[in-house]
Order: C-alpha cells, then structure tokens, then sequence
C-alpha cells in the first residue's frame, strides 16, 4: 500500500511539472525578473564556454600552474582542518543529505513547488555535472598529495563539489530570502562566501585546477538560475489561477 502511495504522489508530480511547462503559455508568465534569470544564465553559459575554450586550447595551463603553486605556499597545519570541512560540506553525503530532509519536509508540508523546484536542482544539477564531466578526460592537478582522498578516477572538469553545491546551497539561500527578506541580503552573502570557501577548498586540496572550479561555478550558476526560473513560473502560475478563481 505504502509503495503504491509512494507510486501514485510520484505520477502526481510529474503531471505537475509537465503542466508547468506548457510553452504554450510560457511567455504570458514572463516578468522582468524571469527574463533577469534568463539573462544570467545566458551569461553563465557564455563564461563557461569562455573557460573551457581557454582550457581545450591549453591557454590556461600556466595560469592554472602558477596559481596552483601560489595555494601550496599558504598550506599549514591549522588551515587543513576548516579546508576539510569545507570540502566535505561540498561533498555528495552532505548535499544528498540536505536535499532529502528538504525534499521530505516539502512533501508533509505539501509544498509542491517547492518540493518541484529542490528536484530540478538537486537532480538536475548533477545530472548536468555528470554530462559535462563524460566530455572532458581532464587528469587532476596532483602536484603534492592531496589533502582529501574522493573521486579521484573522475574528470577534474568541471568542479562537481563546486557546481553542485552552488545549486543547492543556492537554492536553499534563495528559499530563505524570500521566507525571510529582512535578512535576504544577509542570507545571500553567507550562501556566497559558503560556496567560495568550498571552491577555494578544492584547490587547496589540490584535487582541481582553478579553471575546475570556475567553470564549476559557471554551470552551477547557470542551473541554479533554471532552477529558480522553474519555481519561478510555477509561482507565478500559482498566482494567476487564485486571481481567477
């Protein structure tokens, strides 16, 4: 009975997302806000392919070298501990664990949008990662031993701690501006210096390149920017049909 339940909530969400994706009515629902969401990732994708142009073309190789020397000369063993944390908060355990607890509490609270929108980016978002990475065979940087020990047969291009955590760690400070826009600007800087710190720990690590990691903040920032338009729409939707009611 429970797996049937579980079947039937799950076939209810898809008819949800399909019925929010009506192109047919998408450009009634554009406001100037969504076509800001749509510029961003229009400019993301554009930086991204900025970077991997430089990378494929070996322009960045001497950058990436000197910048890579330039983080060894800072190691100490009192800055390894709060880089680990970091990195680890970047991590698949951590992200996986944030995005269930929150993808179960929107499912009591029967918060579909936001339940619909945490599943485009979580799921989304490493799903992109992992379609990038399979066309790339970038070998990792590796030039001292590495402070962490994860992932180490996958490519180094692009960071997928980096893009993933700037998705969901985006996403959930989003939520959080709009539930509470007294602090929203707040909010929105410490979800940025978070997602800086995990970028800059993956370097320390040395597991990436800095081109790794900009260009996982590019996809990042460009799926986190789909991911709030879906919501976006959704809500929106959501308005229009209460104001004809």
């Amino acid at each position: 009975m429970t797996i049937f339940r579980f079947r039937q909530k799950a076939a209810q969400l898809v008819q949800f997302g399909k019925k929010q994706f009506n192109f047919q009515s998408f450009f009634s629902l554009l406001s100037p806000g969504l076509v800001q969401q749509i510029l961003l990732f229009l400019l993301s994708m554009g930086a991204f392919g900025y970077i991997t142009n430089g990378v494929l073309n070996l322009e960045t190789r001497d950058l990436d070298l000197n910048i890579m020397l330039a983080i060894q000369k800072t190691h100490t063993p009192l800055l390894d501990i709060p880089m680990r944390i970091f990195s680890h908060l970047g991590g698949p355990i951590v992200l996986i664990g944030i995005s269930v607890g929150l993808a179960v509490k929107f499912w009591l609270r029967r918060q579909r949008i936001e339940l619909f929108g945490l599943l485009v980016a979580a799921g989304g978002g490493s799903l992109v990662n992992l379609l990038i990475k399979a066309g790339f065979n970038r070998v990792r940087p590796l030039l001292w031993v590495p402070l962490l020990h994860d992932h180490l047969n996958t490519s180094s291009y692009p960071s997928g701690h980096v893009t993933n955590a700037l998705v969901i760690y985006g996403f959930c400070g989003y939520l959080l501006g709009r539930y509470f826009p007294r602090w929203r600007w707040l909010i929105y800087l410490g979800t940025l210096l978070l997602v800086l710190a995990i970028g800059w720990s993956r370097m320390y690590a040395g597991l990436h390149w800095p081109t790794d990691v900009l260009a996982g903040y590019a996809t990042g920032f460009a799926w986190l920017n789909v991911s709030i338009l879906s919501f976006q729409i959704c809500k929106r939707r959501e308005k229009m049909r209460r104001e004809q009611v």
